[in-house]
């Protein structure tokens, strides 16, 4: 409730209490000063069911703040970025680094048992220096391009996987939030029911004792004491309604509690788990586009016997020397796929390494981002929303509650009315709240 929005307001009734018609009664007086409970009076209104909606409602959308670990931005996230993919480029540089050392050292091995072939042939054939030259110029050439390309590629495709993402947690988000809502608001209906229900069954139950004193009191040889004692007895069987209508508010209203506090589980539980299922199939997908990246690291040019470099398709590739006796381009083909074999065998536990080391960053990548700010925002728009129709109809209410309550001061010659009195009521002063709810209840009818 909006108690700040009318604490202690000042209903003026001047010129009201003076020279119209009657006075009213005498106990209130010209110049006493009236007041009524306003969060009561709000309570009886007609409208009172709607303004209880909006309040539902506002306080089912605030089950999404069950996510601020998934949804907060991390004010470090550039830097553990920056961090990580610098991790990522230093792996990458160990294991090109490694791999060279290993091309070298196959290509040195390699071109000295081609030298040692073509000695013993009685031809002679570039050094192994000369061949590794050759490869790693061609190497170095294809490398450049390759990675450059390779990498805006990769966060082109990781920047629309983190799109898909977001709206994909947005989107179950909202989902769970308008499970829990339904299931709160569904309580909340039953319980009220229940309360109604008690209401009518204490109000039947009492109803003749009720009407059995309203009569007594209606009766005009009643002395003071009698009416004063059968009075109390009827203020009595008000309260012990009223008392057992409250404990069980009390009640219901603990269960509501509760029943939020599970929902707020459930739905991190399940916010998690499906989150956790999405940024899976994310890493899994990026994975597998980074075989660009690791493609460009498996393509290194193999370290073959060669005797020139020619173009074939706009690629430089090394070639044997198509005059060699038939026997010796066989022995150097068969020495060059053995050194290629090898080469490659080894390399292959360089690069594994190395892709254990990229999906570690990977992963570690992608559990920085979490849910999309945007659906966070999407919330907060709609709770606005909310809170703006609630507090539209509240004053609604209030204005009108204010309009009753001055026709009754009017009526009572009371000149000042103070609204929303919580604590102590102000010394003498004249309770208008019973008067102010028959008016209201009216309203019902």
């Amino acid at each position: 409730m909006r108690a700040a929005a009318i604490a202690l307001a000042l209903l003026a009734t001047a010129g009201c209490a003076h020279g119209q018609g009657s006075p009213g009664p005498a106990a209130s007086g010209s110049g006493a000063v009236g007041y009524v409970r306003m969060d009561e009076l709000v309570q009886k209104h007609p409208l009172y069911d709607q303004l209880a909606r909006y309040e539902r409602s506002i306080e089912a959308f605030d089950l999404s703040s069950t996510a601020p670990q998934v949804a907060k931005t991390d004010p470090q996230l550039a830097q553990r970025e920056a961090e990580l993919q610098r991790e990522l480029r230093d792996a990458a540089d160990r294991t090109n680094k490694l791999l060279n050392e290993k091309q070298r050292q196959y290509q040195q091995e390699e071109s000295a048992a081609i030298a040692a072939a073509m000695a013993g042939a009685g031809r002679t054939g570039p050094s192994a220096a000369q061949i590794a030259g050759n490869v790693n110029a061609t190497a170095a050439q294809q490398q450049s391009g390759v990675a450059a390309q390779a990498q805006r590629d990769l966060d082109a495709y990781r920047k629309t996987l983190q799109r898909q993402d977001q709206a994909q947690i947005a989107a179950a988000q909202k989902a769970l939030t308008d499970r829990a809502d339904r299931t709160y608001r569904a309580k909340v209906d039953e319980l009220q029911a229940k309360e109604s229900a008690l209401s009518l069954k204490l109000a039947s139950d009492d109803a003749a004792q009720r009407l059995a004193l309203r009569t007594k009191l209606s009766s005009l040889a009643l002395d003071d004491a009698v009416r004063e004692e059968t009075q109390k007895q009827l203020s009595a069987l008000d309260r012990k309604e009223a008392d057992a209508l409250a404990a069980q508010r009390n009640r219901d209203q603990q269960t509501l509690l509760t029943l939020n506090a599970q929902l707020h589980e459930q739905v991190q539980h399940d916010l998690n788990a499906q989150v956790a299922s999405i940024q899976s199939r994310s890493i899994g997908s990026l994975s597998q586009r980074r075989q660009s990246l690791t493609q460009q690291i498996r393509s290194v040019p193999a370290p073959a016997p060669v005797v020139r470099t020619q173009i074939v398709n706009g690629r430089p590739q090394q070639q044997i020397d198509a005059n060699l006796p038939p026997a010796l381009r066989a022995r150097i083909e068969q020495l060059h796929n053995d050194y290629q074999k090898r080469f490659q065998n080894d390399a292959k536990t360089t690069i594994a390494q190395f892709k254990k080391t990229r999906d570690d960053l990977s992963r570690r990548y992608n559990e920085l981002h979490g849910i999309d700010a945007g659906s966070q925002a999407g919330a907060a728009a709609q709770i606005a929303a909310l809170r703006k129709k609630h507090d539209d109809l509240y004053d609604q209410m209030v204005a009108q509650i204010d309009r009753e309550v001055k026709l009754i001061a009017q009526q009572r010659g009371i000149s000042v009315v103070l609204t929303n009195v919580v604590a102590s009521p102000p010394a003498g002063g004249v309770d208008l709240t019973p008067d102010a709810l028959k008016d209201i209840e009216s309203l019902h009818e």
